[in-house]
């Protein structure tokens, strides 16, 4: 049978292989099974009541008998997925036993030939020691064929085949055939489909555990990549917050040589240089302590090592025009509307803030293009100045619908709120009624409190 059984795998490549294990069941799984066989014995009881209350006295096993022999066809299912060999060989015993003509109408009962199913089935789909349980199935099988055999040719079927058992038959088999024949094929089918079941079940869980190991393998290999993504986008923004501090230290270090040239002959000239430079410096400590704040570490993985120098100069709000002709290319017209509170304040803007509003206008325009149907879009800039200070807004909309099967990442989308966390901004994100989705940012100036 071991040999069988690798020609089988050989042979169907579905099968588990022969050395894998099915996962032991659970212990509410186990107290289940003896809560169903004590309710499936208890319903075997009555059905048989109901079957000697319509069989003559004297034609059938006494009450005790026949309570005994259901309880070893259908008790051991109590324990059918804990140890399913043995209970199979139990209830195969019981079956042999009960065969006998005092006890047939007992075992031939629908939840006795249920319960004898159940366990020659469980065996097959739970057994983990598989080669002790095609022995122990080629034991059975060949006990019923024998058994088969012989109530064929010394029981009381031959003989009542010899009297012909139908004076006029309809078929035009011999009856001294198809008695047999009807009865091989009815345990052909008992046997086998018990045996095809089992195996069924046996192969979805193996498939069932292959599933799972590469779910946990996806999930760990996502959550991989998208610490990838994260340390990436991190690091990219540390380069561009580099260069704009480095902008500012420069600047203080030309206001403070200017200020100590002109402190004798010009004092008030020092002054307003002296207040540049306190400007610059605020600027400067304030973008650190945002780049502290959302780099608390640093990837390993740098895609361009030792390039800062190739690098082109970052954008700004002035390279608008150019990100919706890009946008335009790709399908998606933009209409662009700005209103300033102060003439030309976008352009007065610290080079890290019209950075940052750079990027999430591009983010936020690609999230309309890859998971929105729609083909046009609105990019609003606004400025204004409140209780705490001047901010800065944009907000992108459309009339769309979300597109089938285009969920994202979410990179970009936390790249956005990272952006805006820098500058102690505000983001909302989400659907718009009736239709369509908006993405808006307000940014604060240096030196303005958190807020809205």
């Amino acid at each position: 049978m071991h040999r069988l059984s690798q020609l089988l795998h050989r042979q169907v490549p579905s099968l588990p292989p022969a050395d894998w294990e099915r996962e032991a069941p659970s212990a509410a799984s186990l107290r289940r099974d003896i809560a169903v066989a004590l309710g499936f014995y208890l319903l075997a009881l009555l059905m048989l009541e109901l079957v000697l209350s319509l069989t003559e006295a004297g034609k059938s096993a006494e009450r005790p008998l026949a309570f005994a022999l259901l309880a070893a066809l259908i008790l051991p299912l109590m324990f059918r997925r804990r140890w399913p060999i043995t209970m199979m060989l139990i209830s195969s015993a019981a079956f042999l036993i009960g065969s006998s003509p005092a006890t047939a109408t007992i075992v031939m009962q629908f939840c006795a030939q249920l319960a004898y199913f159940l366990g020659l089935y469980t065996a097959v789909a739970w057994a983990r020691n598989r080669r002790a349980l095609w022995t122990a199935m080629a034991l059975v099988l060949l006990s019923m064929a024998v058994w088969l055999v012989l109530s064929f040719f010394t029981g009381d079927l031959y003989s009542a085949a010899n009297r012909l058992l139908v004076e006029n038959p309809m078929g035009s088999i011999p009856e001294e055939l198809a008695l047999p024949l009807y009865s091989f094929l009815i345990n052909v089918l008992f046997f086998g489909g018990a045996i095809f079941l089992g195996l069924t079940s046996w192969s979805n869980s193996y498939a069932k555990s292959l599933v799972l190991v590469q779910a946990a393998r996806i999930a760990a290999q996502a959550e991989e990549l998208a610490e990838r993504a994260v340390n990436a986008e991190r690091l990219r923004i540390a380069r561009e917050l580099h260069d704009v501090i480095a902008h500012h230290i420069a600047s203080v270090g030309v206001q403070a040589s200017a200020a100590r040239l002109v402190q004798d002959r010009d004092p008030a000239q020092a002054i307003e240089l002296m207040r540049g430079i306190e400007s610059s410096a605020r600027s400067a400590v304030a973008e650190t302590r945002s780049l502290l704040g959302v780099l608390r570490e640093q990837s390993p993985q740098d895609p361009e090592p030792g390039n800062t120098a190739a690098r082109a100069p970052e954008p700004s709000l002035a390279a608008l025009p150019g990100l919706l002709e890009q946008n335009a290319a790709h399908g998606l017209g933009v209409q662009l509307s700005t209103d300033e509170h102060a003439p030309d304040f976008f352009a007065s803007l610290a080079p890290g803030l019209s950075l940052a509003l750079y990027r999430i206008c591009g983010e936020a325009l690609a999230n309309v293009r890859r998971h929105s149907t729609a083909r046009t879009a609105t990019l609003a800039l606004r400025s204004g100045a409140d209780a705490q200070g001047s901010w800065v807004e944009v907000e992108v909309t459309d009339e769309g619908v979300p597109r089938p099967d285009s969920a994202g990442s979410g990179f970009g989308l936390r790249g956005i709120r990272e952006r805006a966390a820098l500058h102690h901004g505000l983001v909302e994100i989400g659907p718009r009624i009736p239709r369509g989705w908006r993405t808006r940012a307000r940014l604060r100036l240096p030196g303005a409190p958190e807020g809205n």
